[in-house]
């Protein structure tokens, strides 16, 4: 069970910005109780506060999570390092022949998003859009991320509130069209992105429609 103090870190990783008094009803506890773990995340380095100002009354203090606070959710750099060192163990002289540097790194990425794909693919071969949705959420949180999603039968949303390679992602941005193409290709239809954490939003989202043309992977 998670203590008043790790329930907080992970709303303000889910909500972003919040004050006292949202996070004392999310809670159910005082506004007193809120503020002393706040004070004490804040000392910890895992919390920062800014003061906003009303239109009316008197200002009050944002509460977020600090760069310090973001670390301390999941991260797989790990993961990322044994994809690369993989695929480049894997490369031919000729894959890579008179290829720009741009182009390789493309191709490195086009190969890392194949093998993870071919990983997951038993587990969303041959559903139904919905169930895959769920699978691909299912997938993320098991690879560190906080995902959550929503639907109608005909569209869906994947919320994602942890870049697993965040550090990474701040200056090797194509990393988010690699993680769309996986996305795509477990989906099996194309998938369009409205926010990337990378461009400053608190979670990345995905949209994906039943009926939309099929991902390049051909996925039925």
């Amino acid at each position: 069970m998670q203590s008043t103090k790790e329930s907080i870190l992970s709303h303000l990783k889910r909500a972003g910005d919040s004050t006292v008094d949202a996070l004392a009803n999310e809670f159910g506890l005082a506004r007193m109780t809120v503020r002393q773990h706040l004070a004490v995340l804040e000392r910890d380095g895992l919390v920062v506060s800014r003061e906003e100002r009303q239109r009316k009354g008197r200002p009050h203090l944002l509460f977020s999570l600090s760069d310090g606070g973001q670390e301390r959710f999941p991260k797989r750099y790990d993961r990322l390092a044994n994809l690369v060192l993989e695929e480049v163990a894997s490369l031919q002289a000729e894959d890579i022949a008179g290829l720009s540097a741009p182009d390789k790194k493309r191709l490195l990425l086009m190969r890392m998003a194949d093998r993870v794909y071919r990983q997951h693919e038993s587990r969303v071969r041959d559903k139904p859009l919905g169930e895959r949705v769920a699978i691909v959420a299912d997938i993320l949180r098991e690879e560190g991320g906080f995902a959550e999603w929503t639907g109608d039968g005909r569209e869906f949303e994947i919320a994602d509130h942890n870049c697993v390679y965040r550090r990474v992602v701040d200056s090797h941005r194509d990393l988010c069209d690699w993680h769309l193409s996986l996305l795509g290709s477990l989906l099996g239809r194309e998938v369009e992105c409205t926010q990337f954490q990378s461009e400053g939003a608190d979670s990345c989202r995905f949209i994906v429609r039943d009926g939309a043309r099929q991902a390049a992977s051909g996925l039925q």
